[in-house]
């Protein structure tokens, strides 16, 4: 498709006190290193930018973190974690519309039990939504 932005695949492993960064660029790999997991992503980008003399905005990444052995429950409670941080980006998204058209039929009470939210809430959503 034209006009896509490229995506490349980045491991980040950690190795010592460091998280070795490399990135797949298809025929060829850039490798960088991080302190921190959330420096990861802006140091790989500033890696791929300067390989592919390319702004470092100009494609994403997907950053998959190598974890160490860790337990089955420690695993899920990072899954749930990210599956939770997307459901509320999308709440977010839909939430206002949500409250608005409810409120048309629903007291603002009605709406903060079904929400399970505070009354509150409920007016503050639909002011933004509004």
């Amino acid at each position: 498709m034209t006009g896509q932005r490229p995506v490349y695949e980045v491991t980040a492993t950690r190795e010592g006190d460091w998280w070795a960064i490399v990135a797949d660029l298809g025929e060829r790999e850039v490798a960088s290193q991080a302190r921190r997991l959330d420096q990861v992503e802006p140091m790989i980008r500033e890696a791929i930018g300067m390989v592919l003399d390319v702004d470092e905005h100009a494609f994403d990444v997907a950053v998959t973190p190598v974890l160490p052995d860790l337990s089955p429950e420690a695993h899920e409670a990072i899954e749930i974690r990210q599956r939770l941080a997307e459901l509320q980006g999308r709440l977010g998204e839909i939430e206002p519309g949500a409250v608005s058209e409810l409120r048309e039929q629903l007291t603002v009470r009605d709406v903060a039990e079904l929400f399970g939210i505070t009354p509150s809430r409920v007016s503050q959503i639909d002011r933004r939504g509004a």
